[in-house]
């Protein structure tokens, strides 16, 4: 799973203590798949070659993909801000983001879930959030990411 991220990009990974920390911050149990690349690397910048998510759904920007930059670690400059970020922009409060920025986010959806799916979502433009399932797991959001066409 590491093989996403750009080497010289990639966190330390990820200390039980800050998984603990940011799980309990959110009130949530982070997704086993999504645990196992932060004790590899907590976060980094995503390799060019899997930077996009196609989509057949309508965005924001009108692309037919999705770009994802960046996988947020469990740290205060990545996922602990989730919060703060989904107050900022009147996002559904069952989401944990991981990815994204203030027009486009990716995160886990735990609504009505135990084990959270993987959505997409752009801030309510006044007909309600563009919200979208892209995958059922996070191992399976990562595996369809590809290089941009």
């Amino acid at each position: 799973m590491q093989h996403i991220l750009r080497n010289e990009t990639m966190n330390k990974p990820a200390t039980d203590e800050e998984i603990t920390r940011v799980e309990q911050t959110l009130g949530r149990k982070l997704p086993t798949d999504f645990l196992q690349l932060l004790k590899i690397a907590n976060g980094g910048f995503v390799k060019d070659t899997h930077q996009v998510f196609p989509v057949e759904f309508s965005i924001e920007s009108g692309d037919q993909f999705i770009v994802v930059e960046e996988i947020m670690g469990a740290n205060e400059e990545g996922l602990m801000l989730s919060d703060y970020f989904i107050g900022e922009w009147e996002l559904p409060e069952e989401l944990v983001l991981f990815s994204g920025s203030g027009h486009a986010w990716v995160g886990f959806n735990y609504e009505n879930r135990e084990i959270p799916n993987v959505v997409y979502v752009e801030p309510d433009n006044g007909d309600g959030n563009n919200f979208h399932v892209l995958a059922d797991t996070f191992d399976e959001f990562i595996s369809k990411l590809i290089v941009a066409k």
